[in-house]
């Protein structure tokens, strides 16, 4: 749902979801949540959760560690407020802003129904991350936080969005999903659940061709705890790489893909040797994750050349990139730098207003 979401947290205290806690049989008997299910709930971002309870915005109190705890009722209320789950998917308020020569167009609405603003086959790149399973997506109470049973919903529901991605763009073009396998307490051990693979399937039952992944090394990824250290028997990985996962739409009628693509648009698209030969060489792609809130406000956004070496990659000048979970804007930061149109939906009208306020801003 990019960037709100986009990335796990790197607090290390944060490596697992939990969907249990030794105070708490489960999330339902619970009427506390903790920051980080906090932020990950209404898509606000640690600092900013710290900073409403120190101007008394959020009432908080201290457990006997010294940890934060919130009013499971007093979020509940935050969430309507910030994150609206009840909207008509075809009724949204957009952003229009030009950046030199391109149209970034900024839909606050939900992109499960893309059908009023984005017509079919007219894109030629979609690039995203969702939000991750860690409460459900359009669930209005927050006892379904890190429920396990709300993964079937919540594959359900993104499959929508995969279908409209699927409809959006033209054939032969790509989709690219930045997305992890979440690992997650439960029973007082830990798993992972199967993102990657789930989302590769829906992908392909929606008409995608899976072509390959691309493995994001970060230079600063998760740190796990010690384990058992010294001991052997419960050794813990740091979590140091996301997938990027490459998709097609098969074009089945003939002629050229890039027909419409004018001499002057192929030479201004040129790539130079550097750059062709760093793609060709290696499906390894070593990059520092955006640091928490950096300059966006935002929870976890990808670094800004995520994006912009597929839009380097796969697209002409003047053509159009869409991200489905546009969160704080980073993917139209770079459509605007690299001279591509851009259309990023997000349902999270305090993201909606913060990209627009960057991108007319000049941030981005």
């Amino acid at each position: 749902m990019t960037d709100t979401r986009d990335h796990f947290p790197t607090d290390s205290d944060a490596y697992y979801i939990p969907l249990d806690e030794p105070d708490a049989p489960d999330y339902e008997s619970r009427s506390y949540l903790s920051v980080v299910e906090v932020s990950h709930f209404t898509g606000l971002p640690v600092r900013e959760i710290h900073r409403r309870v120190k101007s008394g915005q959020l009432k908080a109190f201290k457990s006997a560690s010294g940890q934060y705890r919130f009013d499971l009722a007093h979020i509940e209320a935050l969430r309507r407020g910030t994150y609206s789950t009840t909207m008509d998917r075809s009724s949204a308020n957009t952003f229009e802003i030009h950046k030199g020569k391109t149209r970034q167009l900024i839909v606050c609405g939900d992109s499960r129904d893309m059908s009023t603003h984005v017509d079919n086959e007219s894109v030629h790149l979609a690039i995203t991350s969702p939000p991750y399973f860690n409460a459900k997506m359009y669930s209005d109470s927050p006892a379904d936080l890190g429920n396990l049973h709300d993964l079937n919903a919540w594959l359900e529901e993104i499959a929508d969005v995969w279908k409209e991605v699927y409809r959006t763009l033209q054939p032969g073009r790509k989709f690219f999903l930045n997305i992890m396998n979440l690992p997650v307490r439960e029973n007082k051990t830990f798993r992972s659940l199967n993102l990657v693979g789930r989302n590769i399937d829906l992908c392909e039952k929606v008409g995608f061709a899976f072509k390959r992944d691309i493995i994001w090394h970060k230079t600063n990824g998760v740190r796990a705890h010690f384990g058992t250290y010294p001991y052997p028997g419960g050794i813990l990985l740091n979590h140091m790489h996301e997938f990027i996962l490459e998709f097609e739409k098969p074009k089945n009628r003939p002629g050229p893909k890039y027909s419409h693509v004018k001499a002057e648009q192929r030479e201004a698209s040129k790539l130079d040797k550097d750059f062709w030969l760093s793609l060709k060489n290696s499906d390894v792609w070593v990059m520092k994750p955006q640091k928490s809130g950096e300059n966006r406000g935002h929870a976890a956004p990808f670094p800004v050349e995520l994006p912009s070496r597929l839009i380097r990659a796969y697209t002409f000048v003047g053509e159009t990139v869409l991200d489905p979970f546009l969160g704080s804007g980073t993917t139209l930061e770079a459509t605007a730098i690299l001279g591509r149109d851009g259309i990023g939906y997000e349902i999270n009208q305090e993201f909606c207003d913060l990209a627009a306020q960057n991108l007319q801003g000049g941030l981005l």
